[in-house]
Order: C-alpha cells, then sequence, then structure tokens
C-alpha cells in the first residue's frame, strides 16, 4: 500500500467476520441494498413478514372456504340424481317452495360474500414488501460474493450442496434453484468448470417438496439444467484438452455439435458423465489447476510456519505497560509486524457495537479516550479524537487502501502520518477472516480484541489484503 505520508502505522484489530478486503476485486457494496449484515438481517426479517402475512391471508382464505363449505352443506340434496330424482324432488311442495326461496334470499347473498376480497390488509402489506425487494443490482452482488468465496478458498460445488465448508458440516444446503442460479451465474462468466459442477448438483439435488406446485408458479428449474450441464461440460473438456484453443472456438464447436447431435446421443453423454462419481469428476477436472496466488494461499491458512516468530509480555515501552504488560507475538523483524493481544476489553467491545449502525457511524463516548490512550502507550503517538465503527457483511470488500477514503481513517495531531485502526467486536472467526501480507507470506487470523500493529512505510512487503470471512460476522473501528 502507497503512503502520502512519510510514514504511518496500520493498526487492526481483529475477530470474527463474514467480510471480505480482498484487494483483487472492485468494491461494489457501497451500491448494493442487502450486502452487510445488517442489510442481510433486515432482508430476513422481510421474509419473515411477508410468510406471516401469507399465513394470515391464507387463514382468512380457509375461513373463506370454510364458509362456502358450510353453505354447500345446507343445501339437503345431491346433485349427480337421475332426472327422475330431480323430477321427484321438485315435485314435493316443501322442496319447491325451498328452492324458490333459497335462490330467491340465500343465494344473492351467498354471491356478494363470494364477490368480497379477502385479507384485503394482508394483500397490501405484501405489495409493500415486494417494493423492498433485492433488485438485480443486489443479485448480482450476492452471486459475485459467492463467486469470490469459491474462487479465494477452492470451494467445491459437490462440496457446498452438502452443507460442507472446509471440511465443516452446517445444517444447511443450497436448493435446486440456488445451484441453478450459480451454475448459470459462472455460465455466463465463463468459468465451464465451477457451472458444470453446480449443474451437476442441481441434477442430482433431491426433489422438493411440493415440487410440482412450485414448479407450477415459479417455473421448472430443470429445463435447459441438462443442456446447460451438456455445454459446459463439453466446452471446459475442449479447453482443457487443447488450451491453445479459445473459448469462443470451444463454444462454437460444442453448440453446433449439441445442434447435430440426436437426443439418444446427447442422453448418453449425460448419462455417462452422471455416471461417475462426483470424486471422480472433481479429480479429473482439477488435474493441471491453476496454481493458487500467495494471497489465496494465505487465506486458506496454507502459509508454512515462521521460525522468527516471537511470543512475549511488554513492559517496557511505558509506564502503562509496565504496570499492565500485553502478551505480544512478534511476527516479522523486518518489516516489523507485531499482535498485542486483550487490547479491548469485552465492556468497551460491547459500547462500541451499541453506538454503532449499518456500514460506518462515529462513536462518541468516554471509552474513546481509554482507546486511544491505550493505543498511545503502544505507539507513542497522539490521535484526534475521533473513533469510527463499521460492520462489513458476508463477502463484503473493502480494499485497506480504501479506508483512506475517511471509513476509519485517523490523522495524528504531532506527526504527518496516517493512522488507521480496524478493532473486532464479536468472537474469533469460525472459518476466513484472515489479514494477508502476501510477500512476506504471513496470514494473521482474527482474535477478539487484539491489535495488529505494522509500521506501513513504502515498502511493498508490508502491503496487507483480507481475506473474506465464511462464518461469522466482523465488526471493526
Amino acid at each position: 500500500m502507497k503512503s502520502f505520508w512519510s510514514s504511518f502505522i496500520f493498526l487492526l484489530f481483529w475477530s470474527p467476520i463474514m467480510g471480505d478486503n480482498s484487494g483483487e476485486f472492485l468494491n461494489v457494496e457501497n451500491n448494493t441494498v442487502y450486502s452487510s449484515i445488517a442489510g442481510l438481517l433486515k432482508l430476513l426479517k422481510l421474509e419473515e413478514i411477508f410468510i406471516t402475512n401469507i399465513k394470515a391471508y391464507t387463514n382468512k382464505l380457509a375461513e373463506k372456504v370454510k364458509n362456502l363449505q358450510a353453505y354447500i352443506d345446507s343445501v339437503d340434496y345431491e346433485f349427480q340424481q337421475s332426472f327422475e330424482d330431480r323430477e321427484k324432488y321438485v315435485g314435493n311442495p316443501i322442496n319447491a317452495f325451498s328452492l324458490v326461496r333459497r335462490t330467491h334470499q340465500d343465494l344473492p347473498k351467498w354471491h356478494n360474500y363470494s364477490q368480497q376480497i379477502v385479507g384485503i390488509e394482508e394483500l397490501f402489506a405484501l405489495e409493500e414488501i415486494i417494493d423492498k425487494i433485492p433488485d438485480n443490482k443486489d443479485m448480482e452482488y450476492s452471486l459475485g460474493k459467492m463467486h469470490r468465496l469459491e474462487q479465494i478458498y477452492d470451494l467445491e460445488a459437490i462440496e457446498l450442496a452438502r452443507g460442507r465448508i472446509q471440511s465443516k458440516q452446517y445444517n444447511f444446503r443450497p436448493s435446486i434453484r440456488d445451484c441453478v442460479a450459480l451454475g448459470e451465474h459462472k455460465f455466463k462468466r465463463e468459468e465451464y468448470q465451477r457451472a458444470s459442477m453446480w449443474f451437476r448438483m442441481a441434477i442430482k439435488h433431491e426433489p422438493e417438496g411440493n415440487a410440482e406446485i412450485i414448479n407450477s408458479i415459479l417455473g421448472d428449474p430443470k429445463v435447459k439444467l441438462y443442456t446447460l450441464y451438456a455445454k459446459s461440460m463439453l466446452i471446459f473438456g475442449m479447453i482443457k484438452s487443447n488450451p491453445s484453443m479459445t473459448i469462443a472456438e470451444a463454444k462454437k464447436i460444442s453448440y453446433e455439435a449439441l445442434s447435430k447431435a440426436s437426443l439418444a446421443d446427447v442422453k448418453s453423454l449425460l448419462n455417462e458423465l452422471l455416471s461417475q462419481t462426483d470424486d471422480e469428476i472433481v479429480y479429473e477436472m482439477n488435474v493441471n489447476k491453476t496454481k493458487p496466488s500467495d494471497y489465496e494461499i494465505g487465506c486458506r491458512g496454507q502459509f508454512l510456519g515462521r521460525r522468527n516468530h516471537v511470543c512475549s509480555y511488554n513492559f517496557t515501552i511505558t509506564e502503562f505497560l509496565r504496570l499492565a504488560p500485553l502478551k505480544q507475538e512478534v511476527l516479522n523483524w523486518d518489516p516489523y509486524i507485531v499482535i498485542y493481544h486483550n487490547v479491548l476489553k469485552d465492556d468497551e467491545i460491547d459500547k462500541l457495537k451499541q453506538h454503532s449502525n449499518d456500514n460506518a457511524a462515529e462513536v462518541v463516548n468516554p471509552i474513546e479516550k481509554r482507546i486511544f490512550q491505550r493505543i498511545n502507550e503502544l505507539t507513542r503517538l497522539s490521535f484526534l479524537n475521533q473513533l469510527i465503527v463499521s460492520k462489513n457483511g458476508p463477502g463484503t470488500q473493502k480494499h485497506i487502501k480504501e479506508y483512506s477514503k475517511g471509513t476509519l481513517l485517523f490523522f495524528v495531531s504531532t506527526f504527518s502520518f496516517a493512522i488507521y485502526i480496524y478493532i473486532s467486536l464479536l468472537n474469533n472467526v469460525e472459518l476466513g477472516g484472515a489479514t494477508v501480507f502476501p510477500k512476506l507470506k504471513i496470514s494473521v487470523f482474527p482474535q477478539k480484541g487484539s491489535c495488529l500493529i505494522w509500521y506501513n512505510t513504502p515498502d511493498p512487503r508490508s502491503e496487507p489484503l483480507e481475506c473474506p470471512v465464511l462464518q461469522g460476522n466482523k465488526w471493526g473501528t
């Protein structure tokens, strides 16, 4: 990260996250409504309100059906009678009178009742909810976040479809429609290997409950699914077997081949592909796979351990540290990178969270001074009196360089330094969320209330990148 100042320090307090600050992708989070955890929680609440109104609406419909059924049951004759029986029925004077009275007095009232609109309140509420649902931009952004997570962490569709993330099993699985949407997104991006695996998982997905009814409203997700799977596998296979072939050439050949092939030939191809196990397919597709970048290796926690890693208690810099020493870990000596543990206390973290909002908000409360003093003790620098809290959602991206735009910027009053603070406020990250120094091959995973410090001089080795968190939520100041 290049500096406009003579020297500055990057301070990072970190903890659990589901946010992403990779330096390899464009940040579009600010242009979407449902990119942050807070936004996603609002969306979850919106869906809950929608379902609540649907339930209320169906209850009122059921009540109306029950009432109309009572009218049907009140008619004391069977409809599918013979002509003789019907003639005998109206030949009875009591029945004849009752028929005239019912059709004159009761039938118009039942007609009026049947025309009454049920659940007007709920229908209006549903209309208001529809106005707030994610738009195409939100959908594209969400698909992009999933794509980044898959790419950075090398996540396989077969594992995600089973609810597994980095060998950890969760109690959720994507639906068949989720698999199709992810496959179509990758197909449009010409990521045919990943697209084919999502299409494969959709084909092998267990049938939905009430699939016939749901498909009549939402559409059948398997329409064109087999064709898309065949296309993506053919294109990927041709490019893999002939690296000099362009994607455009592979697409043209595969499309022409499928258009000329008989239905039996296509079915034979699909049966052959689907007869292989998922593991066999993944193994074959990953032969000669592109080597991951140092950033991706760091995010995956695959850097080798460092020999010059030193742990100790620091009680020598200031009077404060002599009285209350902090545990420090020196990760690198040149350039200097160090972690201080337990810099923030739980009660301070809770209070900071209380003063935050969706993405970033100024925190004005007495704990500011305590935090500033503590940081000053570590850095021997003085800050202006400003603290900003931010909260990142799943897969969101803010480059560390972007903090200079004001999100997390501190100006030092006595020096021409820019100082950045990032404080995590929740529990330790379950999966992902590391800060990576790719050129030094160092990964630092989030730890609640700890502080990562390095002198961010123009030395390119100290340029950091943040990794997306796979499980949790990330707060920072």
